[in-house]
């Protein structure tokens, strides 16, 4: 019993950690060429209310805090800050979280 017990909690695990990476919201950021920007800033921007920083990871992925955002901004900038442009863009384009931003040159 203790064996189909352990199985039944792996399994149940399992599928508790796909549902909350099916549901995360976030995105990657990515350069023209396709590859991912490593450490750019992402900062979400509240109503005067909070204001959270991250970073992407190695990936270029990013996961925003899991809270409901009303008029929430989501801010990216190159790891640089200078080369490429910052994006803007509400929140709530991130709430699927399959969301690609590919970052343009400032030239």
């Amino acid at each position: 019993m203790t064996k189909l017990y352990l199985r039944t909690m792996i399994i149940f695990g399992a599928a508790l950690l796909w549902a909350s990476a099916c549901f995360a919201s976030g995105g990657k950021v990515t350069y023209p060429d396709g590859k991912p920007v490593v450490g750019a800033e992402v900062n979400v921007h509240l109503q005067d209310v909070d204001k959270y920083k991250l970073t992407t990871d190695a990936n270029g992925r990013f996961s925003l805090p899991t809270m409901e955002f009303l008029d929430a901004f989501v801010q990216i900038k190159a790891p640089d800050g200078k080369a490429y442009a910052t994006v803007n863009l509400p929140a709530k384009v991130f709430e699927a979280g399959d969301v690609a931003v590919v970052l343009q040159s400032k030239k």
